[in-house]
């Protein structure tokens, strides 16, 4: 799912839940700590959050939205902070990619998530925020990503007009109540977001029904495309 800007309202629980963020690699063949194949997916990340539910044709949040994870780049500022490239909002500035492509527990230990307070409730969707758009300005003026997929010699830049992801839904929403304490993971397998394959059409691969957000010609007959990885979204108590 895509969305501009994530628009979040934050509401203060006195006796609320706790929630911690995690990333899940669940991309099979890893070796030396970087994907056999060579795979690579790097992007830069601002904040997570949870959210009761999301318009599926605006993608606004509808109703409650609380913040699980905040970039330790942002210096505690949510409102100011915004990857490198953009002009506004005037606050810190994120320079570091997450290598997606790395153990799960390499990647966590990047994040250093900490346990954040969130409102009771029940939430359909975690959601991570990318950048902030703001001025008429819909792209970053440096890379946001760096990828690379099987057969490619290095790492291409790629810079994302989408300032958001949308995990895939909740099933069964996951319900929060005063003094539960959990962790949110999203699970994503990047073999289903960075394929090879014949080229096709545009940024497509001949045969697969999907059209990817960049390629890559390994030569006349092999090509690499990629896109945003799916989350998959889980929570269990701490």
């Amino acid at each position: 799912m895509r969305l501009a800007v994530l628009a979040i309202g934050f509401v203060a629980a006195c006796d609320g839940a706790s929630a911690r963020f995690a990333l899940s690699n669940t991309t099979s063949a890893r070796v030396d700590h970087v994907l056999a194949d060579g795979t690579s997916l790097r992007l830069k990340i601002i904040a997570a959050y949870l959210a009761e539910d999301v318009d599926p044709v605006t993608m606004n949040n509808l109703g409650r939205s609380e913040m699980i994870w905040l970039n330790p780049q942002c210096g505690g500022d949510i409102s100011g902070c915004n990857v490198d490239g953009f002009t506004l909002p005037d606050g810190p500035r994120i320079t570091d990619y997450f290598d997606l492509s790395r153990p799960s527990a390499e990647v966590n230990a990047d994040l250093n998530a900490q346990d954040l307070t969130v409102a009771p409730g029940s939430y359909r969707y975690a959601r991570v925020e990318l950048c902030k758009a703001y001025g008429g300005q819909s792209q970053a003026s440096v890379p946001t990503m760096m990828w690379a997929g099987p057969g490619m010699t290095a790492e291409q830049p790629f810079t994302s007009g989408d300032c958001g992801r949308t995990s895939l839904a909740f099933e069964p929403p996951l319900v929060l109540v005063a003094g539960d304490a959990v962790e949110i993971t999203l699970g994503y397998d990047l073999a289903t977001s960075i394929m090879t394959g014949a080229p096709g059409p545009g940024t497509s691969l001949a045969g697969v029904t999907h059209e990817f957000r960049a390629c890559s010609d390994i030569d006349a007959d092999h090509r690499a495309c990629m896109d945003f990885p799916d989350f998959a979204p889980s929570a269990s108590k701490l």
